[in-house]
């Protein structure tokens, strides 16, 4: 479902342009206070990093940090018109 775009985006994030540890803090943050707010779905935008000289470390890191996060059920690369594999749709556990 998650995937075909039937949760509705409560709110999104935008990485770009952030160091790797503000961004992980900053994420962090937001999935708490997306969580606070019972938002059941959120976006994440993290880019593709095709522009950094040290390939998608933005990627990477939300992409880990999702994986693992407690309250995290699932999540997806974004449809093309809504970022491709620059952005993804997560899928949090209802507070």
């Amino acid at each position: 479902k998650l995937k075909r775009g039937q949760f509705k985006t409560g709110d999104e994030l935008d990485l770009h342009n952030m160091r790797t540890e503000t961004a992980r803090t900053v994420l962090l943050e937001f999935i708490d206070e997306a969580q606070r707010r019972s938002l059941s779905s959120v976006r994440i935008i993290h880019g593709k990093g095709l522009r950094s000289e040290n390939g998608p470390r933005l990627k990477l890191m939300t992409r880990q940090l999702l994986r693992n996060h407690p309250q995290v059920l699932a999540y997806v690369s974004c449809k093309p018109a809504d970022g491709g594999d620059g952005a993804v749709d997560v899928l949090l556990k209802s507070s």
